[in-house]
């Protein structure tokens, strides 16, 4: 896999002769960071309104600014995410953001990483967070972004390329994956082969 080196003041992402259509812009669904906000809105309110209240015990005010302060943070990453867009071609990445963009070209790409965050004990429920890095550069994907796959294949294809090591955790979640759209499949051809046998 060929790709033009980047060069100072050229977008990696869209070198000369590249067009809008090699471009693939990814976004978070709004549907999924709506209900977040809202959240995070609601908790912010009631807990600011319990540590204002006159008569409450010290401990149980403090304890709920504490978490009134954790209700902002977590406004202020999920508002990030909802404006956050990326673009992405076979030549490199682009970050739009509140708090900036940054961009780098694939053959810079020097670490690739994959990680699983459960939201329950048992595993079968979380989320997939993409970490990429070019040097200082650092660019971090969630799988809830509308074509994660995709940044997922081309990513890993390029960390191959670059002939990166990946630790045990990455690897283990990329098999994870692997096996996960196996199933997808699987449970595809299966539906595919069954309606054909009923017409």
């Amino acid at each position: 896999m060929d790709a033009p080196e980047a060069a100072p003041n050229v977008d990696p992402v869209k070198p000369a002769g590249v067009g809008d259509s090699d471009v693939q812009m990814m976004s978070y669904p709004p549907k999924l960071m709506a209900p977040d906000l809202a959240k995070s809105i609601v908790g912010l309110l009631i807990c600011g309104v319990i540590a204002l209240i006159p008569d409450m015990l010290e401990i149980i005010q403090w304890t709920a600014a504490g978490l009134a302060l954790l209700f902002v943070f977590y406004f202020a990453r999920t508002l990030i995410r909802f404006q956050s867009k990326l673009f992405v071609s076979e030549y490199g990445i682009r970050l739009s953001s509140l708090r900036g963009g940054t961009a780098f070209a694939w053959p810079e790409l020097s670490k690739f990483r994959l990680r699983y965050f459960s939201t329950k004990r048992d595993g079968n429920k979380g989320w997939f967070e993409l970490t990429l890095h070019a040097g200082e550069t650092k660019i971090v994907a969630e799988s809830t972004l509308d074509g994660f796959d995709d940044l997922l294949e081309i990513s890993r294809d390029w960390a191959k390329d670059n002939q990166l090591l990946v630790d045990d955790v990455t690897r283990t979640n990329l098999m994870r994956m692997d096996e996960a759209e196996t199933l997808v499949q699987a449970a595809a051809a299966e539906r595919t082969n069954g309606g054909a046998k009923r017409t």
